[in-house]
């Protein structure tokens, strides 16, 4: 199972480098919420631990992506059979995350010193978690998840965003790649996909003079 698509917040021109075109929502649902639950977009590899029928494995975005050979050690490491087990029991679950640090994105080692992995969101025997559980889960294994920035109207995000705010988790001084807003309650697309999007900082500094 692959992480859901999160798609920007406004449409793209095709015609001007893919742009925004700022008030055009690029789906229909995104009007129909007053409020939302802002987290920080965290800027690396997208990697997902999967624990089912007593195993652990790991995969990035799509089956057939590479995950660095450091950042693989690091999971071994962190995700054991006995961890997950004594997390989930006989539950069938999907952590999903981003694979963080030295040598996975260009300033990567600005958020820390070696490599980590950070969660933001969690899929378990068939249901999408909420907030609280997705914090319990980090507790349990001793992992951070994306810092919960607030809850904040559309307007308020664009501001927001459009300010260059640093990023809330990076040990040394580096601006927030952007943020993720979740419908809080939780609602869903017709696909059973949780409704949320993007907003990144780069797409206003992108923005014609």
């Amino acid at each position: 199972m692959k992480y859901p698509k999160i798609n920007t917040i406004w449409k793209r021109d095709e015609n001007d480098d893919f742009r925004i075109i700022e008030g055009d929502y690029s789906k229909f649902e995104f009007t129909t919420v007053k409020e939302w639950h802002i987290t920080e977009k965290i800027d690396g590899t997208n990697i997902r631990v999967i624990y089912k029928n007593g195993f652990v494995s790991f995969g990035g975005r799509t089956d057939n992506s590479q995950i660095p050979a450091h950042l693989y050690e690091y999971l071994q490491r962190t995700f054991t059979l006995q961890i997950m087990n004594e997390s989930f029991g006989d539950n069938d679950v999907i952590l999903f995350g981003e694979g963080y640090g030295p040598k996975i994105q260009k300033g990567g080692g600005l958020y820390r010193d070696d490599v980590g992995f950070i969660l933001f969101d969690a899929y378990v025997d068939g249901w999408w978690v909420l907030r609280d559980s997705i914090e319990d889960i980090s507790s349990k294994i001793g992992i951070d998840c994306v810092p919960l920035i607030g809850t904040m109207d559309i307007d308020e995000v664009v501001k927001y965003v459009q300010s260059k705010p640093n990023s809330l988790i990076s040990k040394k001084t580096k601006t927030m790649e952007g943020i993720i807003a979740r419908s809080h309650p939780l609602l869903l697309f017709r696909n059973g996909d949780p409704l949320m999007w993007k907003l990144k900082v780069r797409d206003y500094k992108e923005e014609k003079s």
